[in-house]
């Protein structure tokens, strides 16, 4: 890998240089998360997840809930609760 430099604009904004942005398939509007630990920034895309993880994600949340027999009006007033206790 060659390291290749850029630089940050009055702004705030740094420029992925276009070797980087080719090789990664990045186009504009890509999400990424932007880490900091003492001088370095790391930038890692976000990515969507596989709709297929989702819907199993979802499919044990519901057997969970069957599981325990919590019925949906329960989860609603737990839902609620939770958010107006900010």
């Amino acid at each position: 890998m060659i390291p290749i430099t850029t630089t940050m604009s009055s702004r705030g904004q740094v420029v992925i240089p276009e070797q980087v942005r080719k090789r990664l398939a990045l186009k504009p509007g890509t999400p990424f998360l932007v880490l900091a630990k003492g001088d370095t920034v790391v930038l890692q895309r976000l990515a969507e997840p596989p709709w297929k993880e989702f819907d199993a994600l979802v499919s044990e949340a519901q057997r969970q809930g069957h599981h325990t027999n919590l019925a949906m009006q329960s989860l609603k007033k737990a839902m609620t609760r939770i958010r107006y206790a900010r």
